[in-house]
């Protein structure tokens, strides 16, 4: 009987608990030679909002870089509803031009929402790990199957989980190479 009562208890505990993946769904450099337009999507495929404010970063390593550039690591805020999408852009003004929409945060020029396409991107979780990656940390994009220049990465409809690794047969890449 105490057995029986401590797996129910366990069973409660562990489906009182909801798991969400934060992953980003598209990137987006739109117009060649400009920045107007330029945004990352982020998508909760979980039950429970997700308080971006506790934590959460995206950050860009730019050309063939190694590391991270150190002024594109950016705080995120707001919350993203259960099944619900956030969009990050450079500039509110242009992206609200661009689209007719408006973003739900502006992280300004210089960070990853500000990519020119042969960049790789992160959202980092609270811990600081990798929750979501996007290219491939010290390649330059350009050439390969993560450039979007001029064009736009949209993440696979089967590709339905966020990862710490980078998988090309995940997304689908249009770009200014066709």
């Amino acid at each position: 009987m105490l057995h029986t009562i401590q797996a129910f208890i366990i069973t409660l505990t562990i489906t009182a608990f909801t798991f969400a993946d934060v992953l980003m769904t598209e990137l987006t450099d739109p117009q060649n030679s400009s920045d107007a337009g330029r945004y990352v999507e982020l998508y909760n495929n979980g039950d429970s909002d997700v308080d971006l404010s506790t934590g959460w970063k995206i950050q860009r390593w730019t050309n063939g870089n190694a590391d991270p550039t150190a002024s594109s690591i950016k705080d995120l805020t707001g919350t993203i509803s259960a099944g619900g999408f956030y969009i990050i852009c450079n500039d509110a003004d242009k992206f609200n031009t661009t689209y007719g929409l408006t973003c739900d945060q502006n992280i300004g020029t210089g960070g990853a929402a500000d990519s020119n396409g042969d960049d790789n991107m992160a959202i980092l979780d609270p811990a600081g790990a990798i929750a979501d990656m996007f290219g491939v940390a010290g390649e330059d994009g350009s050439g390969t199957g993560h450039e979007f220049e001029d064009g736009r990465a949209e993440r696979a409809d089967t590709n339905i989980s966020a990862s710490a690794t980078w998988d090309e047969a995940g997304w689908n890449i249009d770009n200014d190479s066709g």
